[in-house]
């Protein structure tokens, strides 16, 4: 019990609100029993002196024997009152009176008194007075009784029951209406706080008060607001290094891959110039014929020269010190130049040559790397097209932006392929033959020169063949 008052704020609180309420109450009820009588005695002992004082003066004005009319009417008009009359010598003497037997008396010297009890009686008190005609002085008694105050302490002993289970019953009441009123607006900012402890920031205060706790609340709201966006700040700038990081592992990785690949693709020509070289030394079989194997060692050394430029040119793009130098040039002008460059192979492979190029086609890039892209995306086309089939390069306008399209029918590259393509080194050909399969990067530079630009391309098949396009 004693754990769950310690753990429970509301328990704490109505405990304490009703022990305070129950001392104050009974406390109060004591207070109330001992002043109460008291008050009421020094009342009722005022009211009676001044009676007292109105009935000595009366006396004053008439001689004994006419004051029993006076002594009978002033103890039947105070019930419960004691009087005694002394001489000067201090003897009680017998009341005058008109036979009024039953009225009390003081026990002095054989004087019958009805009650002579002093605790059923209050204070007494004694007033001097003289009898009209009369040098003697007389001493008048008075004592008020203690009936109406003992009933009055008495009953309120008796309604201290009663009163008992009404102040627990109200203590009760006002305990709880207490305790939740204080204790609410806290269990409300203690689950709120417990929320935002757990990183959930969606709980708000909905307290309207303007006092102290009510400010609590705004300041805690106030708080979440800002942590919420704080967090999302932090986990946006958290998402966006940890794909910065990723990239910077697939850069890593990417350029292990991409010397992995040019070591490979070096060591199998070096390895038959190596072949080559040492058999013509050594003049063993074949290679007695020198001028056949410095030939093919010649060609294999300009393929690797072709390949080293094309390395070069790769390890330029991707140098993050080398930047962007764009330009205004003429598109138009470009598409044309290609046919003259390829003119030869064109004929010799009798390859039907379609071209739909708008005049002053202008865009703003790099001049020389864009050249490059498009001689190695016209090249392809050429080389990777069956002897009698067509091409068709378009080059418009279209929403702002400049489209560049060329076609090659009679082939088809298989779909998944297709991603393949434009990775280094990647040719399609088992053989990995040079002569029908190229080096393997000239897709490669194309992606890298247009991913560096923004540009968008694609490659895909269509009913007549291969479709590349570039949107400028």
């Amino acid at each position: 019990m004693i754990k769950k008052i310690k753990g429970s704020l509301f328990a704490k609180i109505f405990a304490i609100t009703f022990l305070l309420t129950s001392i104050c109450c009974v406390l109060t009820y004591t207070v109330i029993s001992w002043l109460v009588p008291k008050t009421y005695s020094t009342t009722l002992d005022a009211s009676l002196e001044n009676t007292v004082s109105s009935f000595i003066a009366e006396l004053q004005t008439m001689s004994p024997l006419e004051s029993g009319t006076l002594f009978d009417e002033f103890l039947l008009n105070n019930n419960g009152v004691l009087l005694q009359l002394s001489d000067d010598d201090g003897n009680a003497i017998e009341l005058p009176s008109q036979g009024a037997k039953e009225f009390p008396r003081f026990l002095d010297g054989g004087i019958a008194t009805e009650n002579t009890d002093p605790a059923a009686y209050r204070a007494t008190h004694s007033y001097l007075f003289s009898f009209a005609g009369s040098d003697t002085v007389y001493t008048l008694t008075v004592a008020g009784s203690a009936h109406e105050v003992d009933l009055l302490r008495n009953t309120l002993a008796n309604v201290f029951i009663i009163l008992f289970f009404v102040i627990l019953i109200i203590a009760t009441l006002a305990s709880m209406i207490y305790s939740r009123y204080v204790t609410r607006p806290v269990l409300r900012l203690s689950a709120v706080s417990k929320n935002m402890s757990e990183l959930n920031f969606s709980w708000k205060c909905e307290e309207s008060r303007t006092d102290e706790l009510g400010v609590l609340a705004h300041s805690l709201n106030e708080m979440s607001k800002k942590l919420s966006a704080a967090l999302e700040n932090l986990q946006a700038a958290n998402i966006k290094l940890q794909a910065d990081i990723e990239h910077e592992k697939e850069l890593e990785q990417a350029q292990l891959d991409f010397f992995s690949a040019v070591s490979h693709e070096l060591k199998t020509p070096i390895t038959i110039i190596k072949g080559q070289t040492e058999g013509m030394i050594l003049n063993v079989g074949d290679y007695q014929d020198r001028n056949k194997y410095l030939s093919r060692s010649l060609e294999i050394i300009n393929t690797m020269e072709s390949m080293v430029q094309e390395i070069l040119t790769v390890s330029r793009m991707k140098s993050s010190k080398v930047g962007l130098r764009k330009e205004k040039m003429d598109f138009s002008d470009l598409l044309k130049r290609e046919y003259a460059l390829f003119e030869d192979l064109i004929v010799q492979k009798e390859i039907d040559w379609n071209e739909n190029i708008s005049p002053a086609l202008q865009i703003v890039v790099d001049k020389m790397l864009i050249q490059k892209a498009i001689n190695n995306i016209v090249s392809n086309a050429i080389l990777y097209s069956p002897r009698g089939s067509s091409i068709y390069m378009d080059a418009f306008s279209k929403n702002g932006s400049v489209v560049f399209q060329i076609e090659n029918t009679g082939v088809h590259i298989p779909e998944a392929e297709i991603p393949k393509l434009f990775d280094a080194f990647y040719r399609m050909e088992q053989s990995r033959n040079r002569k029908t399969g190229g080096s393997g990067l000239g897709l490669y530079i194309v992606k890298t020169i247009l991913e560096q630009h923004n540009i968008i391309y694609s490659l895909k098949n269509t009913d007549r063949g291969v479709l590349f396009s570039i949107r400028f």
